[in-house]
């Protein structure tokens, strides 16, 4: 490998290095010994800590309705469910049927867009 490469490796390496510390408590302190770890802080206690995991393990449902299933899967999403009922296709689950925003505006919406979010 050139100097070219490994310049460039180092280069693209370092530009990447801030991001991928950017949510740890590690701070880089410089010489041999390079990083350390600062302790977490927290205003939990040990107990509420577990309490809320038994909680998680009791309904293994995240706040966006994903249903905790373990393994490769991880979370498993609600899907909408449908059967026929009287000769018509109909929902049988309680998930909102929330429509998409429409991309093109109408005149008034595009008015009330600009008053609400100015330029």
């Amino acid at each position: 490998m050139s100097v070219r490469h490994h310049v460039t490796a180092l280069a693209i390496a370092t530009l990447g290095l801030p991001a991928a510390f950017a949510q740890t408590t590690a701070v880089f302190v410089g010489g041999e010994a390079g990083w350390i770890d600062r302790p977490v802080q927290t205003s939990l206690t040990p107990q509420q800590v577990r309490s809320e995991f038994l909680r998680f393990r009791g309904n293994p449902v995240a706040p966006d309705g994903g249903r905790y299933v373990g393994g490769e899967e991880g979370y498993a999403f609600p899907a909408h469910t449908y059967a026929v009922r009287d000769g018509r296709l109909v929902c049988t689950d309680k998930i909102a049927h929330n429509p998409a925003p429409a991309a093109i505006k109408s005149p008034a919406e595009a008015q009330r867009f600009q008053q609400q979010y100015p330029a």
